[in-house]
């Protein structure tokens, strides 16, 4: 999983749960959750508490979608987890 892809995933869902998004992007919970973990102390991703159920879900931020837009123009091959 490259940080292109889940700031990708990101920008095509208005707000994804982690257990949620392992599953689409293939990957496990920890290196996911990881790499939200540095995408909100980037400021390219928003965690928010939801109240009802306890569980954080992430929002992708006006800072994260430029920082997509850079990726898509100039592939850098970052990468997350395994």
């Amino acid at each position: 999983m490259t940080k292109q892809d889940l700031l990708t995933h990101l920008a095509d869902v208005e707000g994804i749960d982690p257990v949620d998004a392992a599953e689409t992007l293939n990957t496990n919970y920890a290196a996911l959750a990881m790499a939200l973990l540095r995408l909100v102390r980037q400021g390219l991703v928003a965690r928010y508490l939801d109240p009802h159920t306890g569980s954080y879900w992430y929002q992708l931020t006006e800072r994260g979608a430029a920082r997509l837009d850079f990726l898509e123009s100039n592939p850098t091959g970052d990468t997350y987890g395994p």
